[in-house]
């Protein structure tokens, strides 16, 4: 009997060793740990931050200075904030980092592992959140209905499911249980409507969904193994035209999908990377500071999306528009002001010459012959009072998997991000732990420090965040 997609991605989720992941797989897996636990010290003297904070009521101890959730909890908590600056990593679809690495630090800190045993849960989190990503079709381009904390629910069981060393058919049943019990496909609301909120993509309920999933299998609890076939399979579920299975499950265990993934230089939506880059390039070239009001006009070629609502909107009103709104990150970026949580303070998002210098951009979108050929190119053309006019296009905005982020930048993002919230001895004693992570025996000092270090983050002096 030819088993369905749910059975072929446990099989794979049991079946995949790190003894067979090739060595720069492995170092990517890692490179994707770094950036999201960056990620989410960054965020967290954010406002949601403290939100969350005094939402998980009943945590308990587990060492000196150290909170332990839930793992369901701990993982909803932790995927909200890689999340939350909108700087998490990217792929052709999503964030898969926010999901998988949530997850499986979560699942871990319950567990008995070693480094070598979660750096091969992350991979396979990856490889199964990416592919069904791109598995689901569309026919226009442009949905009603799109959601990646739908899909990216898998990556969540999948790494949860390994670490906790369900077999297949455990693992295809928490496949299945999560399929039936994803997040509904909300960002045309909470993204793309008139006021971008907080509930963003919704990777808390994601993450969480896919721990409840793997806990739930590994009970004997059971969802439908054939969820993915037919005119009402997930596909249909998540809001997709069809789905693409040859996508989803070949080439498992012989290219991974992770090491397309990319980071990002800028605290702000993928779309619009190229954007400001060229921007801040183009102000670079002109050679003054941009804050000396010598230009005149700016304009931005980019694909037509950027060029409408929330990605236009000039002078957001707050932190979440703020991160959708490519005249903000633009004026961001060429007054140098640093990208992650500084991008969202009120001063900042309130400011005034800020709001002007987004008020002379014009943006004009990039023709459909174009697209095809470049889809997240961008252009800036910026005209000063002597007469000159400065061009600059960026064909791969620096950070995506076509020109990737060079490793030493990335690891100054993540120093950068997690001295601001636990300082610098923290931060470097995080990164030892991560660059030594292959080779632990066990994950407990790592998982501590995380635990700690956002215990600890609490008693720092809160920023003035809007």
């Amino acid at each position: 009997m030819t088993p369905s997609t749910a059975e072929r991605i446990g099989e794979y989720i049991t079946a995949e060793s790190f003894s067979r992941l090739p060595p720069e797989i492995i170092h990517k897996s890692k490179l994707c740990i770094m950036d999201s636990i960056g990620c989410l010290f960054g965020a967290r003297n954010l406002p949601v931050s403290r939100m969350i904070d005094s939402f998980f009521t009943d945590n308990h101890a587990a060492g000196p200075g150290v909170r332990l959730l839930d793992p369901g909890m701990a993982a909803f908590y932790k995927a909200s904030l890689i999340n939350a600056l909108d700087f998490d990593d990217i792929y052709e679809k999503g964030h898969p980092g926010a999901t998988v690495i949530a997850a499986a630090l979560s699942m871990a800190a319950h567990r008995e592992c070693s480094g070598a045993d979660l750096l091969e849960a992350v991979v396979v989190g990856y490889e199964v959140s990416c592919r069904a990503g791109i598995s689901l079709l569309h026919r226009t381009p442009r949905k009603t209905i799109h959601g990646h904390g739908t899909w990216q629910v898998f990556g969540a069981t999948a790494a949860a499911a390994k670490l906790m060393r369900l077999e297949a058919r455990q693992a295809a049943q928490a496949i299945a249980i999560a399929a039936v019990n994803a997040p509904v496909a909300s960002v045309m609301k909470t993204v793309y409507g008139k006021n971008p909120s907080m509930a963003k993509n919704n990777f808390g309920a994601a993450a969480q969904t896919g721990i409840s999933s793997a806990r739930l299998a590994a009970a004997g609890f059971e969802g439908p193994l054939d969820v993915f076939e037919g005119q009402t399979g997930f596909c249909r579920m998540a809001g997709a035209d069809e789905c693409d299975f040859g996508k989803l499950t070949s080439g498992f265990g012989s290219t991974y999908e992770i090491s397309k993934v990319g980071f990002k230089p800028f605290s702000c939506c993928r779309l619009i990377q190229s954007s400001v880059q060229a921007c801040r390039d183009v102000f670079t070239m002109a050679g003054f500071d941009a804050a000396a009001g010598e230009h005149i006009k700016l304009s931005v070629t980019a694909p037509p999306i950027v060029c409408e609502p929330p990605f236009s909107t000039v002078r957001p009103k707050d932190m979440w528009a703020a991160q959708f709104s490519a005249p903000h990150a633009i004026a961001m970026a060429v007054l140098g002001v640093e990208p992650g949580p500084d991008w969202f303070a009120a001063d900042w998002v309130r400011h005034d010459f800020a709001g002007s210098l987004q008020d002379i951009i014009d943006f004009i979108p990039r023709s459909a012959r174009d697209l095809s050929r470049e889809p997240h190119a961008a252009s800036a053309c910026l005209h000063l009072h002597d007469g000159r006019v400065l061009e600059k296009h960026v064909q791969f905005a620096e950070g995506e998997a076509a020109n990737p982020m060079q490793e030493s930048a990335l690891e100054s993002k993540f120093r950068r991000l997690m001295s601001s919230a636990v300082g610098d001895s923290a931060s470097f004693k995080m990164l030892d732990n991560l660059q030594n992570l292959k080779n632990a025996t066990s994950v407990q000092p790592l998982v501590s420090l995380v635990s700690g270090a956002v215990y600890a983050a609490q008693t720092h002096s809160e920023r003035n965040l809007c």
